[in-house]
């Protein structure tokens, strides 16, 4: 080691460092060696060393264990591309629409004032009904002004990921590890976060809902809408993973933020429904069934297989996962 450069030392832990490779890119690195409980990285370009050739060699056989993706990203990046198509549609559209909304209004207001109206004492009360000509023609315009709640779901199901994500990167320093936004294979859709760790494999679908939230005769219903199709869907997903580490068993979980889920136990067709608190309550007490062994052998092989759905600035950034209606 005469001559040789010290390794440098990991900026969150102060842990000597290790080289290692991105599986996505091929690029060297510095990387924490308690990685997944530290996440401490350094660019290769930062320090340089003058090992000797068998030494470098054998840190170059280290592998960066998880390949970066962002939780929410593949929603994000669609609710931007609709963003910005139904913003050019409504530029193209804004003289016509408040073109038409005045007709009507002006039209609504004129038919209060000189309208006919039927013979009786109550006639003139009925002018006061040619007055929602114009209110629902102001309501109209308004509405067609901004954006439509089928490009505003995409950006609520993106905000509750990104929250799940954070409820979830705790567990990292316990054994855990975490993979978010997977593509499933042979489909577009996509697995919103994969939990590794000692009880276990589980996915976590996640569904940012207002309104009360209920399972009755085994379907899902929320504030009034039922929504039994969020159960298959997080089964899929589970099915998907459960393929990639067979014989191993995977158990899915439904996250629902926002939503009222009552205080007791929900499951419906064997998926637990969970708060977002109680998510994180249920996969730190579950029972141990893999070692620290185990969680890097199945975290390394359904992070090999599953790949990162297209997030912001890739090239896939229109794909769509699902209808923005289940968001």
């Amino acid at each position: 080691m005469t001559g040789a450069s010290p390794k440098p030392t990991c900026p969150k832990c102060e842990t000597a460092m290790v080289l290692r490779r991105r599986r996505s890119d091929g690029a060297e690195f510095w990387g924490c060696p308690r990685y997944p409980a530290c996440h401490g990285t350094r660019e290769l370009a930062v320090v340089e060393t003058t090992a000797p050739e068998h030494e470098m060699l054998e840190v170059l056989d280290l592998e960066m264990p998880t390949r970066p993706s962002i939780a929410g990203g593949s929603a994000r990046a669609e609710f931007e591309r609709r963003r910005t198509r139904d913003r050019a549609v409504i530029r193209k559209q804004r003289p016509l629409i408040l073109a038409v909304g005045a007709a009507f209004a002006v039209g609504g207001l004129v038919l209060a004032a000189f309208g006919p109206v039927p013979s009786g004492p109550l006639g003139p009360s009925y002018r006061m009904l040619w007055l929602l000509v114009p209110l629902a023609a102001v309501s109209a315009t308004l509405g067609a002004l901004f954006l439509p709640n089928t490009t505003l779901a995409w950006r609520t199901g993106a905000l509750g990921e990104e929250r799940t994500a954070e409820l979830l990167r705790p567990l990292e320093a316990q054994g855990f590890r975490v993979m978010h936004d997977r593509l499933m294979p042979r489909s577009r859709a996509n697995i919103d976060h994969i939990v590794v760790g000692p009880p276990g494999v589980f996915i976590v679908e996640t569904k940012n809902y207002g309104g009360k939230l209920r399972v009755r005769r085994g379907e899902v219903w929320v504030a009034g809408r039922r929504k039994t199709e969020i159960v298959a869907q997080a089964k899929r997903e589970a099915a998907a993973v459960a393929g990639v580490i067979s014989p191993v068993s995977v158990t899915p979980l439904l996250c629902v933020h926002r939503a009222d889920l009552g205080w007791f136990k929900m499951e419906a067709d064997g998926v637990r429904i969970v708060a977002p608190k109680e998510m994180v309550r249920v996969l730190g007490k579950a029972p141990l069934l893999l070692t620290p062994d185990d969680v890097t052998r199945l975290a390394d092989q359904i992070d090999k297989s599953l790949v990162p759905a297209p997030g912001r600035g890739s090239v896939g950034a229109s794909w769509s996962p699902q209808d923005a209606n289940d968001r």
